[in-house]
């Protein structure tokens, strides 16, 4: 190992094996990110939410920071489990704040275009190779937590706290109807909250297929630059740049895309939103093979990667504007941290299984190009069970749920509110 291999590599200087290396990306994260986030559910259900992402901003990037110091395998552990303690804090209370600022009937645009972050932080986190090239990957690691500080700054002061339960929606009804609202019921209590989460078929199906979608997101995300190493070790460079626009750009628009096509055919089939993430996960797997068995690193990552992320990623937006749509307000929060507890959990397994078998398989002789049957059976696998199960979903009643603060429209109506933004 040389100086330079510690210059660029936290995995060399810190000398982490793939096993150790497939709990850092998995259980090493989601551990405290799972548990975290059901307190940070509940909280945003009752308490502000602008204020609890500003906090879990700045724990994870203080994270972040605390891991350029690291040398040795314990402590990038122990700072990645921290780092999950904080970034558990931003979804539950961010899903919860759109649910309230947009309607029903636009929810899934709404989250897609959260999600949209996602990717671009995913592509630009791919260029964090050339970074480390220049820079060094502590001096990296120092750089993107100096950013992460801004941004906290910016959301502590540019969010908006918006009423809960979608007032607006509220004050017209009690407009339309000449009666006056007599005030929010007492919200549910943590144990009722979640007696009403998992007593809803819809929710708990969604959550086990969004869990076996996870699997396949975390094999890609997890061991794809491990693939392109080994497989393909003449373009370093390239996949650092390439793979941050097919992520950014490939991510981005189907995302985007996925959550406004999900709201505009739900229009006409109340089902679309389980039926557009069945579409991008059976869609996807021919680029996916392409992906892993292309000769060509251009054709591997243009031609199949970039198609994959193009299609797979549609899922996310009317997924999470399903759950919305199936519990009320006082839920919504918890609702998210539950699914992002059970989905990261299925997720990191699965990045641990991964490199186990790869470590396994290269003590045995293999050749270490072995990872792309890996990648490829483990994608194959989990999206196709995953897009099985969102069909299954899409035959249960996708009504929204009637709330003491928010009445929902029933199937094939449309709110005065909805028609504002039809």
């Amino acid at each position: 190992m040389s100086e330079d291999d510690d210059f660029v590599s936290i995995k060399a200087a810190d000398s982490i094996s793939y096993a150790d290396y497939g709990i850092l990306t998995g259980y090493g994260f989601s551990a405290t990110f799972c548990l975290a986030g059901l307190v940070a559910g509940r909280a945003a259900d009752v308490s502000s939410r602008k204020l609890i992402i500003f906090a879990g901003i700045l724990i994870w990037n203080a994270a972040l920071f605390m891991i350029g110091y690291s040398n040795s395998y314990v402590t990038v552990l122990l700072w990645r489990l921290v780092l999950g303690f904080g970034q558990a804090f931003s979804n539950p209370a961010s899903y919860s704040l759109i649910a309230d600022y947009f309607p029903e009937s636009a929810r899934a645009q709404a989250n897609g275009l959260f999600a949209c972050g996602v990717y671009i932080g995913g592509g630009m986190a791919s260029m964090c190779i050339s970074m480390a090239q220049g820079l060094g990957w502590r001096d990296t690691c120092f750089l993107i937590a100096a950013i992460g500080f801004c941004f906290a700054a910016v959301e502590g002061l540019g969010v908006r706290e918006p009423d809960r339960g979608n007032a607006k929606t509220k004050e017209a009804e009690a407009s339309a109807d000449g009666t006056q609202s007599s005030g929010e019921s007492p919200k549910k209590d943590f144990k009722q909250a979640l007696s009403t989460i998992f007593s809803n078929w819809l929710v708990v199906l969604v959550f086990g297929a969004s869990s076996l979608r996870y699997m396949g997101g975390y094999a890609i995300a997890g061991y794809l630059p491990t693939f392109y190493a080994v497989v393909f070790p003449d373009y370093d460079d390239q996949y650092s740049y390439i793979n941050a626009y097919v992520v950014a750009v490939g991510g981005f628009l189907s995302s985007w895309l996925g959550g406004m096509l999900a709201d505009k055919w739900r229009r006409v089939e109340p089902r679309a939103r389980m039926y557009l993430p069945a579409v991008g996960c059976f869609g996807a797997l021919p680029f996916m093979t392409i992906t892993c068995l292309a000769p060509n690193f251009y054709v591997s990552i243009l031609c199949g990667l970039f198609m994959e992320y193009l299609i797979a990623e549609c899922w996310f937006g009317p997924v999470v504007a399903t759950m919305q749509s199936a519990l009320e307000p006082d839920c919504r929060a918890l609702a998210i941290a539950c699914f992002t507890l059970i989905a990261t959990f299925f997720g990191s397994l699965a990045s641990w299984a991964i490199g186990s078998i790869y470590d396994a398989l290269l003590a045995n002789g293999s050749s270490s190009s072995i990872v792309k049957w890996l990648v490829l059976w483990s994608v194959v696998a989990s999206y196709s069970a995953s897009g099985a199960l969102f069909l299954y979903c899409s035959t249960l009643d996708q009504s929204p749920a009637t709330s003491q603060t928010e009445k929902k429209p029933l199937l094939g109506e449309k709110s005065n509110l909805e028609d504002e933004f039809a």
